[in-house]
């Protein structure tokens, strides 16, 4: 068995046809990984002579036996990019642990007010009740409020990307000559390296003005944050949801229209359903990326972290899951910074349960679409 292992990892690393030398190279080159590791944990002020000396071997390697040190490479990075990917869970759920354990429940306590505890469906007859949902000298940490308003900000933005984020696509992959499509898509890509705080600047600017003249509402809401994260997911839910629906084979298209459809026929008959996996993924993983995004939320909306009244009130304001840690992480204490990686794991399953999903449903339609064949 080890001898098996022995030889799918120097197939891995070296390849199968790779010489004395390459392997010899190889084995030095792993003995300097794994000397730098060592190092950089337990004696940092030597990490730098060791690097170079693998830069250096590397180098090497490169005039001597490229093709051996390019697969070792690919393979140190994909492997580090696990690791660290693995690593950054682990102290995530293990730097919540302790308050999961301290607090349990109490991390979902329904406010009370005028005597009477709120209705949040139905749960709150199974949840603790208080008059206080946050509140860190008396070791009060609800996260009931600011999973609402993450919930809220998600549904407002997914209503946002979905139709607006379908439409761009739909007229870039079927509608606009090849000219406009190679002006209009870069376009809308170059929305995604806009920081994030200067959607939160502007909504804050242009739409709070807004809202306040024609909704007669005193302040940021939910309304402007869900708008501006909607904005933000756009880039991405065009970008993907048009690579779907060009991947949709002409022959379909073609054949739709000499039965008689009309464009729009074709579109709404033919193309959204064939390329509706892509549609779908790119609208959850766009969602996904902008739920993450901190600055903008927070840039619009006060670090209230009180539950909306009525629930469903989208002219409320509260804090969401990342405003909660970008605004209370600088003053935050001990047992607070517990709590808040408390929020990092419930945005990290939420994330991770989109993408989950995404993948799901592409894989669903894609075996829905080729059983049809």
């Amino acid at each position: 068995m080890f001898e098996d292992a022995q030889t799918t990892f120097r197939k891995l690393a070296v390849g199968e046809d790779a010489g004395s030398g390459a392997n010899l190279l190889v084995a030095t080159l792993g003995v300097l990984l794994a000397a730098l590791a060592v190092v950089f944990l337990f004696v940092p002020a030597y990490a730098v002579p060791v690097l170079g000396a693998f830069v250096a071997v590397t180098a090497i390697g490169w005039v001597t036996h490229q093709a051996a040190v390019a697969r070792l490479l690919t393979l140190v990075a994909t492997a580090s990019t696990v690791l660290t990917v693995g690593f950054i869970t682990y102290f995530l759920f293990a730097s919540a642990f302790p308050a999961f354990v301290e607090h349990g429940t109490g991390l979902l306590i329904i406010p009370v007010e005028d005597g009477q505890t709120r209705w949040f469906f139905w749960l709150d007859a199974v949840l603790p009740a208080s008059d206080s949902t946050w509140n860190p000298s008396a070791d009060v940490y609800s996260l009931v409020p600011t999973i609402w308003a993450t919930v809220i900000v998600t549904i407002i933005a997914g209503a946002v990307a979905g139709p607006l984020g379908l439409f761009g696509a739909l007229f870039i992959a079927e509608i606009a000559s090849p000219r406009v499509r190679e002006v209009v898509k870069p376009g809308i890509e170059v929305l995604a390296g806009i920081p994030s705080i200067v959607y939160g600047f502007i909504g804050f600017q242009v739409l709070n003005g807004f809202i306040q003249t024609s909704f007669l509402d005193d302040g940021a809401s939910f309304l402007i944050a869900g708008i501006v994260v909607g904005v933000m997911a756009l880039p991405t839910v065009v970008s993907v949801a048009e690579d779907a629906l060009s991947s949709v084979p002409e022959s379909m298209r073609d054949g739709s229209i000499a039965m008689g459809a009309t464009r729009w026929q074709t579109m709404k008959s033919i193309s959204i359903p064939a390329a509706f996996s892509g549609i779908s993924a790119g609208i959850i993983l766009g969602l996904g990326r902008a739920i993450g995004e901190t600055m903008a939320v927070a840039a619009i909306m006060a670090a209230g972290v009180g539950l909306a009244n009525p629930l469903f009130d989208v002219f409320d304001a509260g804090a969401t899951l990342t405003s909660l840690i970008a605004t209370q992480y600088g003053s935050a204490s001990e047992s607070t910074l517990d709590v808040l990686f408390v929020a990092g794991v419930l945005l990290f399953a939420i994330v991770a349960s989109m993408s989950v999903v995404s993948r799901y449903v592409e894989q669903r339609m894609k075996e829905r679409l080729e059983g049809s064949q």
